[in-house]
């Protein structure tokens, strides 16, 4: 998944900066250039990027999995006890 979104951002610099070369006339070793450049920091950039939001769902499918798992455990507990078990969902 970093892998991927990183390249689509890359090709996104990549394509960007060629049009924008193209545009305002610059020459295409030039523009290669700074395409290429700009490609390569945009591939820097969209791994970051990619990595926190990855850890960020990561983090958030946890803390549900942990709290789910915490009222399964309480409804165990509850029906072997024999005490009724309030219907209540996962906190969010």
């Amino acid at each position: 998944m970093i892998r991927s979104i990183a390249a689509q951002i890359g090709l996104l610099g990549f394509s960007a900066a060629i049009v924008i070369g193209l545009v305002t006339g610059n020459a295409p070793t030039t523009i290669l250039i700074r395409a290429l450049t700009i490609a390569f920091a945009a591939l820097i950039v969209g791994q970051v990027a990619a990595w926190v939001g990855k850890m960020a769902l990561r983090d958030e499918l946890i803390r549900r999995k942990v709290a789910l798992d915490m009222d399964h455990i309480a409804a165990l507990r509850a029906a072997e006890s024999g005490e009724a078990v309030a219907a209540e969902p996962a906190a969010e």
